[in-house]
C-alpha cells in the first residue's frame, strides 16, 4: 500500500480510571471519568492502475448523467457566453484581468524596491504607500474574478462529475490508524482501518452520509469514534484528493507544499510581498 499523504488528527475520549474516594468511613476504591486526547494517523492511499480505470469509468458515468440532467459542459458554456458577448470569459473581462495582474506585478516591484530601505524621502514614502494600496486592491480584484470564474464553471457537467469523482476517491482510499487494546498490555498493536465502511461505493457513501449527521444523533460507539476522526479529516482529504487528481502533487512533500500555498493564507487580509 503506497501512501500519498498522511496527517494526524486529535480527538477527545472519555475513559474510566481507578480512583480512591475519601469518605468519613475511610478511603473507598472506585472509578472516575476523565478526558484523554488521542491522536490518529489518517492517510490517503494511492489507487492502483486498475482502480484508476475504475475511477475514469465512474467519472464518465457522472458526466453523462449530468449532461442528461441538462447541465452544460465547460466548452458549451464558454461558447454560449462568447455568442452572447459577455461573461467572465469575454475579451473585455480577460483584458480587465490582465490589467489587474500587470498592476499587481508593478506594485510588487515598487514594494520590493523601496521596502528594504529605511532612508526614504517623502515622495518615496508616498510611492511605497500607494504601491501597497494598489497591490492589495489588485490582488483582491484578481481573487474575486477568479472566484467568479470558478463559480460559473462549478455548475457545468465537467465540474459536477469531478466533484463526485473526488468524493469517490476519498470514500475509497481514506484510512486511519488506531491502536487496539491488548489484554495485559498498556499499549496495543496499531492497525489500519478504512475510514468509510462498506463492501461497495453505495455502502461506503451511505456511511459517509451517516458520519455527516450531528453528533447528538449518533448513538453507536464505533460510528461515534469514526465521526470524530471524520470531522477533523474530511476537508483535508478532499483537498489532498483534488491536488493529486489534478496532478499538482504526487507525494507527502509536494502535496503538503500545495496545501500550504493554497490554504494557509488568510481570506480576510491579503499578504504583501516581502519587503
Amino acid at each position: 500500500m503506497k501512501i500519498l499523504y498522511s496527517f494526524d488528527v486529535e480527538r477527545q475520549v472519555e475513559k474510566e480510571i481507578p480512583h480512591i474516594r475519601k469518605t468519613k468511613d475511610g478511603p473507598v476504591e472506585t472509578t472516575k471519568k476523565v478526558k484523554e486526547s488521542i491522536k490518529n494517523k489518517v492517510f490517503f492511499r494511492k489507487p492502483s492502475v486498475a482502480q484508476l480505470e475504475e475511477a475514469d469509468f465512474f467519472y464518465g458515468q457522472q458526466f453523462n448523467e449530468h449532461i442528461n440532467a441538462g447541465f452544460l459542459t465547460k466548452a458549451m458554456l464558454v461558447k454560449k457566453m462568447g455568442d452572447l458577448g459577455g461573461g467572465l470569459t469575454s475579451k473585455r473581462s480577460q483584458d480587465i484581468l490582465g490589467e489587474l495582474v500587470a498592476e499587481n506585478i508593478e506594485a510588487a516591484k515598487t514594494i520590493e524596491f523601496f521596502g528594504g530601505s529605511e532612508d526614504l524621502d517623502e515622495e518615496q514614502k508616498k510611492q511605497l504607500k500607494e504601491a501597497k494600496e494598489k497591490y492589495t486592491l489588485s490582488a483582491k480584484g484578481i481573487n474575486e474574478m477568479e472566484s467568479d470564474i470558478r463559480g460559473q464553471f462549478n455548475q457545468t457537467a465537467d465540474s459536477k462529475a469531478e466533484q463526485k469523482l473526488i468524493e469517490w476517491l476519498v470514500i475509497n482510499f481514506s484510512y486511519y490508524e488506531d491502536q487496539l487494546k491488548e489484554k495485559g498490555k498498556t499499549e496495543g498493536k496499531k492497525e489500519t482501518f478504512p475510514l468509510f465502511e462498506g463492501e461497495n461505493y453505495n455502502e461506503k457513501r451511505s456511511y459517509l452520509i451517516a458520519l455527516q449527521e450531528d453528533v447528538e444523533e449518533i448513538t453507536e460507539s464505533s460510528l461515534l469514534k469514526a465521526k470524530k476522526i471524520f470531522d477533523e479529516s474530511f476537508e483535508i482529504l478532499i483537498r489532498v484528493a483534488s491536488i493529486w487528481y489534478n496532478k499538482l502533487g504526487s507525494d507527502q512533500e509536494s502535496i503538503g507544499k500545495i496545501l500550504k500555498e493554497l490554504f494557509d493564507e488568510s481570506d480576510e487580509k491579503e499578504s504583501l510581498p516581502d519587503s
